[in-house]
C-alpha cells in the first residue's frame, strides 16, 4: 500500500536483508572484502549486508569533517552492533575497522594485511565507496575534491594492481575485482533536447559541478588501469539515494528539519525539477550483485559483460520536487513552507536511470517505491533526531 492509499508499508530493512537469498554465490573460499567509506550512508549499509551473507569485512573510513563526523561514528557503532548480533547468532563473518585515509598507502597496506589475516588468504575483492560528495560546493573546494576523489581512487587502483588484481590465476581467469562508486551527476544536464532516461552509452563530458567532474575522472582512470593491467573494475552510477542514515546535508534531512520546525525550506524552481530517488537497500543489493557479477555470469544467471563496465543503479522513476515535498509533509503531518529560488547551474533539471544494462549484467530490479523509501528515512530520522 502506498501513501496515496492513506498508509505506507515500510520497505524491508536493508540491515537485515540477506542478499545471499537473491544471489546464491558461494562465500566459502572467497576471502575478505575491503570496503572504503564504510561508516558513511551507503557504506555502512553495504558492510552490514556483506556481514549478513557471511563475508569477512575490512572497513576503512577516515571520519573526515566534510559532514559531522559524529554521524559516521554513530553509523560505525550500529555496524559493530550488527556484527555482534550476527556473531551471537552463530555467524563466522568477522569485521575489522581500519581508521585512516584510503588515499594513504599505509592505510591500504594495513587493510589488505588485516583481510588476509582474517580469511587466511589474500583479499581480492574491494568496494570503493569513499568520496567527498556534493554538487553545490564552491569552486575553491576543487583541490580537496580532486585529492579525496581522484587521487584516493588512483591509490586504491594502484594498491589493487600491486596485489595482483588482473593477473591470470591457475584457473585461467583474471584475479580480483574492484567495484567503484560513481554518480549520475556525470551525465550533467544530459544530451541537448533529450527527454528520456539516461543510459551508460551517452556522452558524459559536460559535468555541471567539480564533484561530477571528479567522479567522471575516476571512471576514466579506472578504464585506463583495466586496459593497461587487465584489472577488472565495475563503476556504479548511483542515482539519488534515500533511506536511513542519509547524510545530514542531503535534502531528506534538511527538508525534514525545516518542515518539523515550521521554517521555510528552499525549493529550486517551480517544483517540476525531478530526481530518480532510489532506496539505499536497492542500491546495496546492486552493489553486492556488482561485486559478484563474474561469479553470477559463470552460473548463467546474468550476461557476462566486460572486464570494465559502467552501470546505472537507480529506480527508473523520476519524482518531482512537488511530489517529494507533499510526501514528506504527509509523513511528518505538517505542511511545508516553501521559498522558491532559481535552479543553480550545478543542478540538472531531471535525472532518470535507464536500468536495461543493470538488469542484464547484475539481475538488478529495485523493489522499493520512492514513497516507501522516504517513509523509512522518516522513521529513522524522527527516532534519531528528537526536537530540541
Amino acid at each position: 500500500m502506498s501513501l496515496n492509499d492513506g498508509a505506507t508499508t515500510r520497505p524491508e530493512d536493508p540491515l537485515t536483508t540477506d542478499p545471499a537469498a537473491r544471489h546464491s554465490v558461494a562465500r566459502s573460499g572467497a576471502g575478505a572484502v575491503i570496503v572504503t567509506g564504510a561508516a558513511g550512508f551507503i557504506g555502512s549499509h553495504t558492510v552490514e549486508a556483506l556481514l549478513g551473507r557471511g563475508d569477512h569485512v575490512v572497513a576503512i573510513d577516515a571520519f573526515t569533517n566534510h559532514y559531522d563526523p559524529s554521524r559516521k561514528r554513530a553509523n560505525r557503532a550500529e555496524v559493530e552492533a550488527t556484527a555482534d548480533r550476527l556473531t551471537q547468532a552463530g555467524s563466522l563473518a568477522r569485521l575489522t575497522f581500519v581508521e585512516g585515509d584510503c588515499g594513504d598507502t599505509a592505510t591500504l597496506t594495513r587493510a589488505f594485511a588485516v583481510g588476509e589475516s582474517m580469511a587466511g588468504m589474500p583479499t581480492t575483492r574491494v568496494i570503493h565507496l569513499a568520496a567527498r560528495a556534493g554538487v553545490r560546493s564552491p569552486a575553491d573546494q576543487a583541490p580537496d575534491y580532486i585529492q579525496t576523489n581522484v587521487v584516493a581512487t588512483t591509490a586504491v587502483l594502484e594498491a589493487c594492481r600491486m596485489r595482483g588484481f588482473g593477473e591470470i590465476g591457475d584457473d585461467g581467469a583474471p584475479q580480483g575485482h574492484l567495484v567503484i562508486a560513481s554518480s549520475s551527476s556525470v551525465y550533467g544536464g544530459g544530451p541537448p533536447g533529450w527527454d528520456g532516461p539516461l543510459d551508460e552509452a551517452m556522452s558524459a563530458d559536460r559535468p555541471l559541478s567539480v564533484y561530477a567532474a571528479t567522479k567522471r575522472a575516476c571512471e576514466l582512470v579506472a578504464h585506463a588501469y583495466t586496459r593497461a593491467t587487465g584489472l577488472r573494475a565495475t563503476l556504479l552510477r548511483f542515482f539519488t539515494v534515500v533511506g536511513p542514515r542519509a547524510r545530514p546535508d542531503l535534502t531528506p534531512s534538511t527538508f525534514a528539519a525545516a518542515i518539523r520546525d515550521g521554517r521555510p525550506l528552499i525549493r529550486f524552481g517551480d517544483g517540476t525539477m525531478a530526481r530518480d530517488y532510489t532506496f539505499v537497500g536497492d542500491i546495496v543489493t546492486g552493489i553486492l550483485a556488482s561485486l559478484d557479477r563474474f561469479e553470477l555470469a559463470a552460473t548463467g544467471a546474468v550476461e557476462p559483460g566486460e572486464a570494465y563496465e559502467i552501470v546505472n543503479l537507480g529506480n527508473d522513476r523520476p519524482v518531482s520536487l512537488v511530489h517529494y515535498l507533499d510526501t514528506l509533509g504527509s509523513l511528518l503531518d505538517r505542511t511545508p513552507i516553501v521559498a522558491e529560488t532559481p535552479i543553480p547551474p550545478s543542478e540538472p533539471y531531471r535525472t532518470w536511470a535507464n536500468l536495461a544494462k543493470a538488469r542484464r549484467l547484475l539481475g538488478y530490479a529495485p523493489t522499493t517505491t520512492f514513497e516507501d523509501a522516504l517513509a523509512s528515512f522518516v522513521d529513522w530520522w524522527t527516532a534519531t533526531h528528537p526536537p530540541a
